[in-house]
């Protein structure tokens, strides 16, 4: 390995990402932002995926681009999802103690943290910490980790399912969809990528594409999700090819859980 001053650069902003990373969890500066899923049939919030956020002590937001791969890198993102499980279980006590009527939330959940030995133990104290229905809580995978490390995976997410915990199969298509593998994958909803928005809508053989894959995903019993909806055209589209629900900028960023509740959550 040659040394170069790129090397060295790199090599100090992780270490100051990593340490920034660490005081902000001490510091309670980790939160957690809702982005909502609409339901088509009902036209009304059905769910909401939690994203995560960081907080400088100024109070200014650091884009999850920028220490998640930091994470990811060192490490350390196994901490940050179990950071992320806690909020959004907590967040679930308290629309329950609230009287508001809980959505499930989905949460991302890293290769690393998943092919671990306890992530099944951890699900569990925390149901019993918070007394949360497992159906209100919902595990995303990228597609590309799923498909790459499913034999790693496959016991803790049968475990995971047989306890009520949903699967969802996230960025579906940004990699590659190995069709002789999808229905197989142990999963309970697909999230169709961004990319199929910004781009396969755009054209005549990419809508044929789309409609045709939301009817073969239902045909062998997935939920379907469209990420990236950004526009009313859009969103016309995927509601007629039957898709269950929307994810985009078109109804909302991800906002933070004050805001979300006040928008989107009605009292029982």
């Amino acid at each position: 390995c040659v040394y170069s001053a790129d090397n060295c650069n790199e090599y100090l902003e992780h270490m100051d990402m990593s340490n920034e990373f660490v005081r902000a969890c001490e510091e309670e500066r980790i939160e957690i932002f809702l982005q909502p899923k609409i339901s088509v049939s009902h036209n009304c919030v059905a769910g909401a995926e939690a994203l995560v956020r960081m907080k400088t002590r100024a109070g200014e937001l650091v884009s999850p681009a920028r220490f998640v791969p930091v994470l990811e890198h060192t490490g350390m993102i196994g901490k940050l999802d179990d950071i992320m499980l806690d909020k959004t279980f907590a967040f679930q006590r308290q629309c329950i103690d609230k009287g508001i009527k809980p959505v499930p939330v989905s949460v991302n959940i890293s290769r690393q943290r998943f092919t671990s030995e306890d992530l099944l133990k951890y699900m569990l104290q925390l149901q019993d910490k918070y007394q949360i229905d497992s159906a209100l809580i919902e595990l995303e995978i990228l597609e590309t980790t799923f498909i790459d490390a499913l034999d790693a995976m496959i016991d803790v997410i049968n475990a995971l399912r047989v306890k009520g915990f949903k699967i969802n199969v996230d960025d579906f298509g940004s990699g590659y969809s190995s069709l002789n593998q999808i229905a197989n994958m142990p999963a309970d909803t697909i999230k169709l990528d961004h990319i199929f928005a910004s781009k396969s809508l755009c054209t005549d053989k990419g809508r044929i594409l789309i409609r045709t894959l939301i009817n073969l995903l239902h045909q062998i019993d997935y939920n379907v999700v469209f990420e990236g909806i950004e526009t009313l055209e859009q969103k016309q589209l995927v509601e007629s090819y039957g898709c269950d629900l929307i994810q985009g900028f078109y109804y909302s960023r991800p906002i933070p859980v004050s805001d979300f509740e006040n928008k989107y959550m009605c009292l029982n």
